[in-house]
């Protein structure tokens, strides 16, 4: 539907609907965090319970409940220890949601304290009853969004945000065939280019979009509350934002065009270096590539093919410049050794030896040192040392540290040394060793993990033995 009118800045935001969600630790008890909040703001806050234990209820962590604009869920959020809350609202009014930001922040500041682990996110939609626009969210034009996007607006405020693992800058976006040609800004679609809307955790949330929203994860960090003016300047930013992005008329202006070139020429001086192995070598001359730890370029010419996406992954994404990459063979695995990659966002690797941060899946670590990451499907063989990181269903063996982690791990044994953190749920193994400062939140019993074993179970093998024997 074409928009009837121009409207003023006023109107655009008085427009807006704004769901909140708040991070932050609380001095109280989670129940009487929720009376108090309840009588600051004057609005009723549930806690969602798990009933499975009628006796003994324990409050539930992202739970199904739909919050309303005048009934808060808060919940315990054990990303970030024993003592972090969530305080999630549904869509208010866009002045109802601002006073919600400005009572609640005074709250946190009376009752409670943020850090580094604690984030707001603002939920934005427009009400079609108030204003028309051309388009509505979910067929939000996500290359002009993109483009036209300010992220240095929220990097001036918070600028430790910019390299958060929770919060990924939009901006990052490459063609899928990143060999052969740079899509224009007509053929910039999902087919096409690799876009931030493949999971949750960027600085905007683009699968909320389907719902009639998008989720603004970007702000965030230690004493956000104290920045109520600049936090709400950047609400009515993206309001206003959204709003000019949902009448786009399809035809991308001089400036636009400008913007995605710049946005692209970088990219395009290093996959320029992937089309001949000699070239690469020209341009990287500090990364050592070789096959089953054979360095001969006519070898390494034959096969650049095979080799070069992962290695323009982890250099798009993760900023390699340094290192030695190898590609064995008999295991059929890529190898990276001696290097320090920062936001990286890759998959299948074994590395060794290695400095790490970002989002690291279904890889192996050997010697590493991996911070504010998160790893996923992973194997951590032996000597590595986790910091300030979710790991989640991967093996922790014995040699292996684990310093102020979230660990969900269903699906495999806690073996290794865990110091402080969450243990959200898990084996504990024989081998672990827990500090007395680590919160353990559900632990699974032995014969759940694959690979374990109860002592009944190994009694009962010896018996069946010695019966065998007789």
């Amino acid at each position: 539907m074409r928009a009837k009118k121009s409207y003023t800045k006023t109107e655009i935001l008085e427009s807006a609907k704004l769901g909140l969600e708040f991070e932050f630790y609380s001095n109280l008890p989670l129940e009487e965090t929720a009376r108090s909040i309840a009588k600051f703001l004057k609005k009723r806050v549930v806690i969602p319970l798990a009933l499975s234990n009628l006796a003994e209820p324990k409050p539930l962590y992202h739970s199904p409940i739909t919050p309303s604009a005048d009934i808060f869920k808060l919940e315990p959020d054990y990303s970030g220890g024993k003592n972090m809350c969530e305080l999630i609202t549904g869509p208010m009014s866009y002045r109802d949601g601002r006073n919600a930001v400005i009572k609640m922040f005074e709250w946190i500041k009376d009752n409670g304290y943020t850090n580094e682990r604690c984030s707001i996110h603002a939920n934005i939609s427009i009400d079609g009853n108030k204003i028309h626009t051309l388009v509505n969210i979910p067929q939000l034009n996500i290359a002009k969004f993109i483009l036209d996007f300010d992220e240095k607006l929220i990097y001036d405020v918070f600028p430790k945000r910019e390299e958060s693992v929770y919060a990924r800058s939009i901006k990052k976006v490459r063609p899928n065939s990143v060999m052969f040609y740079t899509p224009s800004l007509e053929e910039f679609t999902r087919s096409t280019m690799t876009l931030p809307a493949d999971e949750k955790y960027y600085g905007v949330n683009f699968l909320k979009a389907e719902k009639g929203y998008l989720e603004y994860r970007y702000m965030g960090g230690t004493d956000y509350q104290n920045k109520t003016r600049k936090i709400l300047d950047l609400v009515d930013y993206f309001i206003l934002h959204l709003y000019e992005t949902l009448n786009f008329d399809g035809y991308y202006s001089e400036a636009d065009r400008a913007r995605y070139k710049e946005m692209m020429g970088k990219q395009e001086k290093i996959y320029k270096s992937f089309i001949k192995y000699g070239e690469f070598k020209q341009h990287f001359p500090d990364v050592e590539v070789s096959i089953d730890m054979i360095k001969d370029d006519q070898t390494l010419s034959a096969v650049w093919g095979n080799l070069r996406t992962k290695l323009f992954d982890l250099i798009i994404t993760g900023g390699l410049t340094k290192g030695k990459f190898n590609y064995d063979t008999d295991l059929g695995r890529f190898q990276l050794r001696d290097t320090k990659l920062t936001n990286v966002k890759v998959y299948d690797i074994e590395f060794i030896d290695c400095e790490l941060q970002g989002v690291i899946s279904r890889s192996w670590f050997y010697s590493c040192t991996i911070k504010n990451s998160r790893i996923d499907s992973c194997y951590a063989m032996k000597e590595n040392t986790f910091d300030f990181s979710k790991i989640a269903d991967t093996p922790l063996h014995i040699t292996n540290i684990c310093n102020d982690c979230f660990i969900e791990n269903k699906r495999h044994v806690i073996n290794c040394e865990v110091n402080s953190g969450v243990i959200r749920n898990g084996e504990i193994g024989k081998l672990a060793k827990i500090s007395k400062e680590t919160m353990i939140v559900e632990l699974i019993e032995p014969s759940e993990s694959p690979g374990s074993f109860k002592e009944e179970d190994k009694d009962k093998k010896k018996e069946d033995k010695e019966k065998k024997e007789k």
